[in-house]
């Protein structure tokens, strides 16, 4: 007889604990549905701000204008002189460095200085052919005539 009371005692205690459990489970559920519904809101709320349509575009067009920069290459120490025909100097310096790429553009940056010339912005096909070139610029330090012509990458802003 006292086995079975302390049996059915076991029993009563375990469905009060499974009852117990079981309402814990239900707070904590609820708990953590309010939690996400208000942070779910919240982040809706900051990503349309922060994907505004002029923030958007203002993103690209940085992109766009850091590829660019990538296509670019700028030669110092250039002599310049009235009326040159600067596409064939800077022809003439690449294949120097026995690089023969397709020059986009070419032009000369800045203002004009009696003491120093300025510099060759060079506008290259693609930003591999500038890697190519750039790997090869210190060859031109050994090349006479050509010691004092530095190339480098376009790091305008």
């Amino acid at each position: 007889k006292q086995w079975y009371q302390r049996r059915v005692r076991g029993d009563e205690e375990l469905a009060c604990l499974k009852s117990t459990v079981k309402e814990e489970l239900k707070t904590v559920q609820t708990t953590v549905q309010t939690e996400i519904k208000s942070y779910s809101a919240a982040v809706s709320k900051s990503c349309s701000v922060a994907l505004s349509k002029k923030k958007l575009q203002a993103a690209v067009k940085s992109v766009a204008d850091k590829e660019d920069r990538n296509r670019n290459i700028i030669l110092y120490g250039v002599e310049e002189t009235a009326g040159e025909d600067l596409p064939n100097k800077a022809s003439a310096i690449l294949e120097e460095i026995e690089e023969k790429p397709l020059l986009k553009d070419c032009c000369r940056v800045g203002m004009k200085n009696s003491e120093s010339p300025r510099p060759v912005k060079l506008c290259l096909s693609s930003s591999d052919m500038v890697q190519n070139v750039l790997r090869k610029a210190r060859l031109l330090r050994g090349k006479e005539g050509y010691k004092t012509v530095y190339i480098c990458p376009d790091r305008t802003a």
